[in-house]
């Protein structure tokens, strides 16, 4: 139940964006000599403080502006393995990951959302109420509220859920970028951890099932950011679109 996970906060910790500049050769002497550092780790240092990230808006807002910031992901990454409640998470998953789960994941096709669904149902858990987590994509319509029909898929990750924005061409067809901040607030709907290992680990996916309830408290304009999608040959087009943090609830 909601009251067995707590709240996985990949930002206790901030996260720091710095500017890197080549080191002189005192320098990367001093590093290697002094502080144990191999001669390739020596070749540059930290410059200035570019940005502090404390929580999940201002991450959001920050890989809007920047694009991509693998440094941050690298954060994400290091937040989670050292977090006692993710590793609380993970210990309610079943050993084995349900196959409907496996096949959802990797083909991520409509043929695959009921057996998914069924599957959260059966070995889910509902979030920790107050639980941030990240979906890129579009809100539906000028609707303040919606209830899903399929898997809603999130991320512990800003960066992982701007490129599903991205994904074939999605964001280029919508002709803006959503992406949401989703906070769980009164838990309803249950959910499944997938394994940060193997192949699709690198997605630090939350999936709910269907039903939950979202419901658009705001929106801001961050940037307006370029997107792609694939034509017809080997061409691509691109175009400048409007990218918004979206501050959504779900249930």
């Amino acid at each position: 139940m909601a009251k067995d996970v707590g709240v996985i906060n990949v930002f206790d910790k901030p996260y720091e964006a710095w500017t890197w500049r080549d080191t002189s050769l005192e320098e990367a002497l001093d590093l290697v000599k002094n502080k144990g550092f191999h001669f390739s780790q020596a070749t540059s240092v930290k410059d200035k403080l570019e940005e502090k990230v404390s929580n999940h808006f201002e991450s959001a807002r920050r890989m809007l502006r920047v694009g991509a910031d693998n440094g941050l992901e690298r954060h994400i990454d290091s937040a989670l393995d050292e977090n006692a409640e993710y590793q609380a998470l993970r210990a309610t998953m079943p050993a084995t990951e349900p196959e409907a789960l496996t096949s959802y994941q990797g083909s991520f096709t409509e043929a695959d959302w009921g057996a998914a669904d069924v599957a959260i149902n059966a070995v889910g858990v509902q979030m920790a109420e107050g639980q941030f987590l990240f979906h890129g994509g579009l809100w539906d319509g000028d609707n303040p509220s919606t209830t899903t029909t399929r898997p809603f898929s999130t991320s512990f990750c800003p960066q992982i859920a701007l490129r599903n924005a991205e994904w074939r061409g999605k964001a280029y067809d919508a002709g803006r970028v959503d992406l949401m901040v989703v906070r769980v607030t009164q838990p309803a709907t249950k959910a499944y951890a997938y394994s940060l290992e193997g192949e699709h680990g690198n997605e630090k996916e939350i999936v709910f099932a269907s039903g939950a309830k979202l419901r658009r408290l705001a929106e801001s304009h961050v940037t307006d950011m370029k997107v792609y999608k694939a034509t017809s040959g080997s061409s691509i087009e691109h175009k400048v679109v409007p990218a918004y943090v979206v501050e959504v609830e779900l249930s």
